[in-house]
């Protein structure tokens, strides 16, 4: 009886096993896609220190309105008279600042001193041309911006003071200073962690001696981060 058994469950066995081998088929494992890793920028924070050079074009405008036949020789302490004055010349300067960077907005506060040169002033629009006139301009302002990576651009108001001598026809030697609000807008770029370049214009409205002038600037700037 057990010499019958022993044979037929070893046919069983082999039986299953062949089935098995036969009709085996690998389980399907799904692999699920893996998302690249984002390249993390790195983060531009404006929060610093910087000064540099500026420089570019100042125009002067007489106001409407101021009597163009008004004495210049007149001095009362401020601008003397840019009546019918509608000319440009070159500004130059140095700046020093600091910025503030609160996520995307950046505030800061600048100083800066420019020198102004205009050439041959008709000063009363006649054609009658006065040499040329000289002066400065020292500013302190306040900016705040919107913080675009390596841009910002920015809005800038502040106080203004500027002197201007020149010589009349008559060798007689003018000179004048006022001190007026300023405002402007701006932008800045981060050409590296340690420079940066910008472009900036401001129009003032000062008082002359006999009425208002308007001296705007518009200037490129290189800087450099402490």
């Amino acid at each position: 009886m057990n010499i019958v058994l022993v044979p037929t469950a070893v046919a069983a066995v082999l039986a299953t096993t062949a089935a098995t081998a036969g009709g085996y088929a690998a389980p399907i494992i799904a692999v699920e896609p893996v998302a690249a890793a984002p390249i993390l920028q790195p983060m531009r924070d404006w929060t610093g220190f910087y000064g540099g050079l500026q420089f570019g074009r100042v125009g002067m405008e007489g106001k409407p309105g101021c009597d163009k036949w008004a004495n210049p020789k007149n001095n009362l302490g401020k601008l003397s008279s840019l009546c019918s004055l509608d000319e440009s010349g070159a500004q130059y300067g140095v700046h020093i600042g600091y910025l503030r960077d609160f996520g995307r907005i950046v505030v800061g506060a600048e100083l800066s001193y420019d020198k102004l040169k205009v050439k041959d002033i008709d000063l009363w629009g006649d054609g009658l041309v006065f040499p040329d006139a000289n002066g400065d301009m020292l500013r302190a302002k306040l900016l705040a911006g919107y913080d675009a990576g390596r841009l910002l651009p920015y809005a800038t108001a502040g106080v203004a003071k500027a002197t201007l001598d020149f010589v009349d026809i008559d060798n007689i030697p003018h000179s004048g200073k006022d001190t007026a609000f300023g405002y402007g807008v701006g932008m800045k770029f981060m050409a590296s962690e340690r420079f940066l370049m910008g472009v900036d214009w401001m129009t003032h409205e000062f008082n002359t001696t006999n009425g208002k002038a308007d001296i705007d600037t518009l200037s490129l700037s290189a800087s450099y981060r402490f």
